[in-house]
């Protein structure tokens, strides 16, 4: 069969071409009618902004009673101690309600689940202002928890949905931003709530913020949950990544087995792309077995390394800088420092400060690194990501020790914020790499992988919430940060390497995909 050989300027034409639609944000491989293609740049960056709005509304109303602890102490009859604890408790309630969510996002679609969640959020935040004792308060925080928590895991498979590879740690890292600024933004407000009117006030607040959520969802974000036609027969794609094995010689690779499963499912991939809509998969009713296993799914996705033990690492690295929030009302508002409210709940903003600056590093820094390495090593992987976290190891350890000799010597409390908002920015950047890795491990189950990631990061959250301000006065709060931040440097450390040195190998032994769409 005769096939018409492209002269070098025609090559060179349609690699430019190519190149113009992925700085458009298009994709030339994937039809007219999927996201990618189908959805204008500004709509995309307005999406964005909704699912970034809701990353952080859920985590703004975990942290929006930070420096409202003796006020709620108060109002409820228990220690002071003892607020911290339903920090953990809506933590507790992201945690597991991504196995309720995901889920349904995958079969009914994502849009149904951003307006579900975001309207029976709303009678739960209604729940907590107007609760009398601290159990009905633990309680609603549980619920609220629960259905917020979509907006934790299903936001990055839209981000999956909509955006090019190229582009998807900066849009990751956005969210991801949002998402760790909040805790110190929220202590601004509910410093300025309490010292001018009643507590309840607070969670108006976030029913107003609320509704602003579901209205953004309804106007804004249409369902991208894209259904390919399954068509293509299988050995058709074989025969085409052959074909690519058999032709290596020509341009200069070597297709050894890894590379031949790597073209044959690129050549799938491909080949199921040919077609495909929009809308609902199915609805679970109608299949409640694969309902059930698809519900499983995030459970059995914990099996593999190159996800969950980066997850777990994640969530140990958040819950100290959750730590930090909660040590630093309770030690600012006491001798010497004696802080009055509005200027703790100000004191936060530093931390909000270095997340936003960490998003640069997390996001473009690491989109930048990927495609260095994409050039030097001619293919792409996850694994090129982590390089980018490297240099930021050392100031976890750095920034964790200045809060701890803030506290053990009563420094001058400037200085507390200048090691947390480090922190912060460390953490920020570290969210965007981890959590896109984690993304692009498997991004055709997209949803699963952040299931695992948020559920590590939120049990972690709850725990600490029991323990941190009990583990400094018992062990001294210097001892306590050098060993976080050693942990958060060291751990990170070998993470990187093992995964950098065999990350590909050990998710081709455990049957992940081995090529990023």
């Amino acid at each position: 069969m005769n096939q018409t050989q492209n002269t070098p300027i025609e090559a060179q034409e349609n690699s430019e071409h190519h190149l113009a639609l992925i700085r458009d944000g298009k994709d030339p491989n994937l039809p007219a009618n999927h996201p990618v293609n189908a959805l204008s740049k500004w709509r995309k960056f307005f999406i964005l902004l909704t699912l970034s709005y809701s990353g952080f509304l859920a985590n703004f109303s975990v942290a929006i009673i930070q420096v409202a602890f003796p006020t709620l102490g108060k109002a409820f009859g228990v220690s002071p101690g003892k607020i911290p604890n339903t920090i953990g408790y809506n933590l507790l309630g992201i945690a597991v309600g991504p196995l309720f969510w995901n889920p349904l996002s995958k079969t009914i679609g994502r849009r149904p689940v951003y307006l579900l969640g975001s309207l029976l959020f709303i009678p739960c935040v209604i729940w907590m202002a107007l609760s009398k004792s601290y159990v009905v308060f633990a309680v609603a925080r549980v619920f609220a928890g629960i259905t917020s928590s979509f907006s934790q895991t299903v936001p990055p498979a839209t981000v999956g949905d909509i955006f090019v590879k190229e582009v998807r740690g900066s849009k990751m890292s956005m969210f991801a931003v949002a998402v760790v600024i909040a805790p110190a933004i929220g202590p601004i407000f509910c410093g300025a709530i309490i010292e001018n009117t009643t507590w309840r006030v607070l969670f108006w607040l976030i029913l107003g913020l609320a509704a602003v959520q579901l209205a953004a969802f309804f106007f804004i974000v249409p369902e991208t949950l894209w259904n390919q036609h399954e068509d293509a027969p299988v050995q058709d794609t074989v025969a085409l990544g052959e074909s690519e094995r058999r032709q290596g010689s020509s341009d200069g690779k070597d297709y050894d087995s890894k590379g031949i499963t790597e073209h044959v499912e690129e050549a799938q991939y491909q080949a199921g792309l040919q077609g495909g809509h929009v809308g609902a998969a199915w609805m679970p009713w109608s299949r409640p077995g694969e309902f059930l296993a698809i519900s499983l799914s995030p459970i059995l996705m914990a099996r593999y390394l190159t996800i969950v033990i980066p997850s777990i690492y994640y969530g140990s690295i958040f819950a100290w800088s959750v730590g930090i929030t909660i040590v630093m009302p309770q030690k600012f508002e006491k001798p010497p420092y004696n802080f009055e409210v509005i200027p703790l709940g100000a004191a936060f903003l530093a931390f909000g400060v270095g997340g936003i600056l960490g998003k640069w590093s997390g996001g473009i820094v690491g989109d930048k690194v990927v495609s260095y390495m994409e050039k030097k090593k001619g293919h792409r992987q996850p694994e090129h990501r982590l390089w980018a976290l490297i240099p930021i190891l050392p100031f976890m350890f750095v920034g964790c020790l200045i809060v701890g000799l803030v506290v053990h010597l009563q420094l001058h409390w400037i200085a507390y914020l200048i090691g947390g908002g480090l922190f912060f920015f460390c953490l920020s950047a570290a969210t965007g790499l981890l959590q896109t890795y984690v993304l692009e491990g498997y991004i055709s189950r997209s949803m699963d992988t952040q299931a695992v990631f948020v559920f590590f990061k939120s049990i972690w959250g709850f725990a600490i919430a029991f323990f941190v301000y009990d583990w400094g006065e018992e062990h001294g709060f210097l001892s306590e940060y050098i060993i976080q931040g050693a942990l958060a440097a060291g751990v990170g450390a070998v993470i990187c390497f093992i995964f950098i040195w065999k990350g590909r190998s050990i998710r081709e032994w455990q049957g992940m995909p081995m090529s990023v769409k």
